[in-house]
């Protein structure tokens, strides 16, 4: 098992369906979250029409944009925040914890909690979970433009190891998070896949 404590310096993306370092999920079996400079998840859905994103809403349809926080996530995703739950529903996610200085973090956070105040609209293709989450990276100074190719989250994963491959760790496996006093400790439960 394997835990990460962060320390306000860190931030960190999750791709969902990442089973290792070269393993390229499909388009639509891969979603995109990030972790807070305390160790918090958050994300960013869509919710409408066929329901939330990942479901059978049909490519291109817009939905009503949402950013899930620990709870949001803990309610509608809690194999996205159970380790123990990730494992029995076969969740393997791969996880970049990126060192990026107090500054960034702190901006970072906070470009996450602004998107939550007025959430854009979600779209499967060009404006979901990877664009949203890049455009954080980027407000917080972290990226400088956008994802490489197709906007998904396994581009933005690789672009991110890519840019900080001194500065960025990588793991495969059942992640949860256990709350902490300042926030969550994450924990992966390693997999060889």
């Amino acid at each position: 098992m394997t835990r990460l404590k962060f320390s306000g310096a860190y931030v960190g993306l999750i791709v969902r369906g990442k089973t290792n370092e070269t393993h390229e999920p499909g388009i639509m079996a891969q979603h995109a979250d990030c972790i807070l400079s305390n160790g918090s998840c958050v994300g960013f859905f869509g919710e409408g029409r066929s329901g939330s994103s990942g479901s059978s809403a049909s490519s291109g349809v817009n939905m009503k944009g949402s950013v899930y926080d620990m709870d949001k996530l803990a309610q509608n995703r809690p194999y996205y925040t159970d380790g123990a739950l990730a494992k029995g529903y076969g969740v393997v996610s791969g996880v970049l914890a990126i060192h990026v200085g107090e500054v960034a973090a702190k901006l970072f956070d906070a470009a996450w909690a602004a998107t939550a105040v007025d959430p854009p609209v979600f779209w499967l293709a060009g404006a979901n979970c990877s664009t949203r989450a890049a455009g954080v990276f980027k407000s917080a100074g972290i990226l400088v433009g956008g994802i490489p190719g197709l906007d998904t989250p396994n581009n933005l994963f690789k672009q991110l190891a890519t840019i900080y491959s001194a500065k960025s760790w990588s793991y495969y496996g059942y992640v949860g998070f256990e709350k902490t006093n300042s926030g969550h400790e994450v924990t992966i439960e390693n997999v060889s896949v």
